[in-house]
């Protein structure tokens, strides 16, 4: 067993008893399936860690966001002790077998990282964005993230070897000590990836959208029963098979028509026609002369009375 382990925890074990001055609150926690150990406070929602608490992550990372500005992560199935110096300008972080992250800024003030064998000083002015990791086997990685603009010294606890990891560099340290560094740092010396969020599916038909087409006009004395246009490739058939049912009494009302024009019929006198020229009296006699039948002469009568007649035509002439 590495003899500076235990020196390690019991400096962690000081580091957590030993009381902050007013317990100075550190930053609040957000996390899924984090749990805490010491004093926290709980207020609209949030979990609010103060100085000398402990911090263990389930299976997804906690962030804790400082108070004073930034951010620690504790990576999944990690856990990490905060004390607070009196001021609260100052952190001291302890760490066992697992990996945190540390991204903030520092001014003029220093933080502190334990491992079970180093002590990583993180001194101001910078901005530190660094992963820190250890497992079992005494071996430690300290890897410069993204955007990190500062430094960090590495302290042997049981030694007296430093060694300094700069921007953009990544270092392993193997069985506690720094003469055997190396810059073939694990895969897994810092947190993974946040899952990224779900996209909302969109259903994406398998064949293309049908192509909108003008009808044809209808064409006079066109038989009803002519068949259909053929049917282009892409086009979209919808089957359906639904029963349909009629009943009399339940028609709605169909609505009125909208109206388009507005007509009012009148009677129109019809024109005047120029009557014909009454016809002349010898025209108009000749015409009913010749319009009237034929008349016959009465054939004379004879007997007696012929005679009377004849005699009474005579003595009246």
């Amino acid at each position: 067993m590495n003899p500076t382990r235990p020196l390690c925890w019991l400096l962690c074990a000081v580091a957590f008893w030993i009381p902050a001055f007013g317990q100075s609150a550190i930053g609040d926690l957000s996390a899924a399936d984090a749990s805490v150990k010491g004093a926290v406070v709980m207020s609209a929602g949030d979990t609010r860690v103060l100085s000398g608490s402990s911090i263990s992550a389930g299976q997804n990372a906690a962030s804790l966001r400082l108070l004073r500005g930034g951010e620690v992560r504790i990576c999944p199935r990690s856990s990490l002790i905060l004390t607070a110096s009196a001021s609260g300008k100052e952190l001291m972080l302890a760490m066992g077998t697992g990996t945190i992250e540390t991204h903030y800024p520092l001014a003029g003030s220093a933080d502190s990282v334990l491992t079970p064998d180093f002590r990583i000083l993180l001194a101001g002015p910078g901005v530190f964005h660094f992963a820190f990791a250890s497992d079992a086997q005494g071996n430690t990685c300290v890897r410069a993230l993204p955007s990190d603009t500062a430094s960090v010294i590495v302290n042997e606890l049981m030694g007296d070897g430093v060694y300094q990891v700069r921007p953009g560099e990544q270092v392993l340290f193997r069985a506690g000590t720094v003469k055997d560094a190396s810059g073939e740092v694990p895969a897994g010396c810092g947190c993974p990836a946040p899952p990224a969020a779900p996209q909302p599916e969109v259903a994406q038909s398998a064949q293309a959208p049908p192509v909108q087409r003008t009808p044809p006009p209808a064409i006079p004395g066109a038989s009803v029963t002519a068949p259909l246009p053929p049917t282009a490739a892409n086009d979209v058939r919808v089957t359906v098979d639904a029963p349909f049912v009629f009943r009399g009494d339940e028609v709605a009302a169909i609505p009125p028509a909208p109206r388009v024009a507005h007509l009012r019929l009148e009677r129109l006198t019809p024109p005047m026609l120029p009557s014909p020229s009454p016809p002349s009296p010898v025209a108009a006699a000749e015409g009913s002369a010749a319009n009237l039948p034929p008349q016959r002469n009465p054939a004379p009568r004879k007997g007696l009375f012929g005679h009377l007649r004849r005699f009474l035509a005579a003595v009246f002439r």
